[in-house]
């Protein structure tokens, strides 16, 4: 039993020092070893409910909402109504696609008034869980096999609300949503003729710019920076998540009407634009497209002159589609690379382009072919 004395005695000196609370080895053991309420007499309820949580297992979750990103529901709880807020703009126009059982995310608010986390939190996983740390006040954890994740923020993080939303609220559930459902590559879709285009690379290859340049010019826009798909489909078919636009600064060198519009996540060291595409005119959404193709981009190695297309093997395509396959330990790995194997029957092409009208004509020549 010494090692319980230890974990005892370790729990309250870390509860003292993060959450300044007074807690003793004792109220910690007393904590840990309380039968749920409602096991307990009814003459000693009382006393049960006076037992110290200094794990916070008792904590108000009265601010609640089902949201739907990707069409998937999902229930979130809170004991704040900044992380509704959060979750309102993420995905407040989204709407139910799948009848499926709901995720449950539980993120809370502490009241401490430690400054706002700006760095990147780190991942990591082990087994079914995976865990999500900026530091010892911001921090989540996620239940890969059960759907289920818990985090908590400071208020001042939370408040920090495009930092939150891309480096807790989102990964708090996307993740979740990957291994139950979905395989995500990291490209955009758009659509010409009903005939989905994935537009592939790494980050910087101009995924989101060429999206939105297709877009200007008469295609339909599904989604942009990432393209998810039900691995388990027959016919592979990315769920649209057409609501906005991320753009690299300085956008507004490439399309001028942002000109006004200043970056406002920092997060992973990338200063980034978010427009809604409810405030833009004339621009077609859709909410799923087929795929027909996928092009990787590079602007890096583009000559001058007009853009060039080149057919990639399935070897040199598998090596750059698997990247996007992020290793766990669970059946979910191998359903996603059998996923991600599916797309090697379709056309795939590197382009190397400079400018983006030849580009967009180039593309349009192409889903003739398709």
């Amino acid at each position: 039993m010494a090692f319980l004395h230890d974990l005892y005695r370790a729990l309250a000196s870390a509860l003292t020092r993060t959450h300044n609370l007074a807690v003793s080895e004792g109220q910690i053991y007393k904590n840990l070893s309380m039968p749920r309420l409602k096991d307990v007499p009814p003459r000693f309820a009382s006393t049960a409910r006076e037992i110290v949580d200094p794990l916070h297992t008792r904590v108000s979750s009265n601010c609640r909402r089902t949201v739907f990103p990707y069409g998937f529901p999902v229930h979130i709880r809170s004991n704040s109504r900044l992380v509704l807020e959060a979750a309102e703009l993420s995905w407040g126009t989204y709407r139910q696609q799948f009848s499926l059982p709901a995720l449950d995310v539980r993120c809370f608010v502490s009241d401490t008034e430690s400054p706002a986390c700006v760095e990147p939190p780190q991942f990591r996983s082990q087994a079914h869980l995976l865990s999500i740390v900026a530091d010892h006040e911001n921090f989540a954890c996620l239940d890969l096999e059960q759907g289920f994740s818990f985090g908590w923020v400071t208020r001042n993080t939370a408040r920090s609300t495009e930092y939150f939303r891309q480096c807790f609220l989102d990964v708090m559930i996307y993740p979740l949503l990957e291994i139950e459902y979905l395989i995500t590559l990291h490209a955009a879709c758009v659509m010409f003729n009903r005939k989905g285009v994935l537009l592939a690379g790494p980050s910087g290859a101009g995924k989101s710019s060429l999206a939105y340049a297709c877009a200007r010019s008469g295609w339909t826009y599904v989604s942009d920076d990432a393209s998810a798909f039900f691995r388990r489909a027959a016919i592979p078919e990315v769920i649209g998540h057409p609501h906005r636009f991320r753009f690299r600064e300085p956008v507004a060198e490439l399309f001028p009407e942002f000109s006004d519009r200043t970056s406002s996540l920092r997060a992973y060291g990338k200063p980034t634009i978010e427009v809604q595409t409810a405030t833009l005119s004339g621009l077609q959404t859709a909410s799923g497209s087929s795929i027909d193709c996928i092009i990787f981009l590079n602007r890096y190695e583009a000559p001058s002159g007009p853009p060039r297309l080149r057919q990639l093997s399935a070897e040199e395509a598998w090596k750059r589609l698997l990247p996007s396959v992020w290793a766990v330990q669970l059946p979910a790995l191998q359903e996603r690379l059998d996923a991600l194997q599916k797309l090697l029957d379709l056309p795939i092409y590197e382009m190397q382009y400079l400018e983006f009208p030849p580009a967009i004509d180039m593309l349009k020549d192409l889903t003739k072919t398709l």
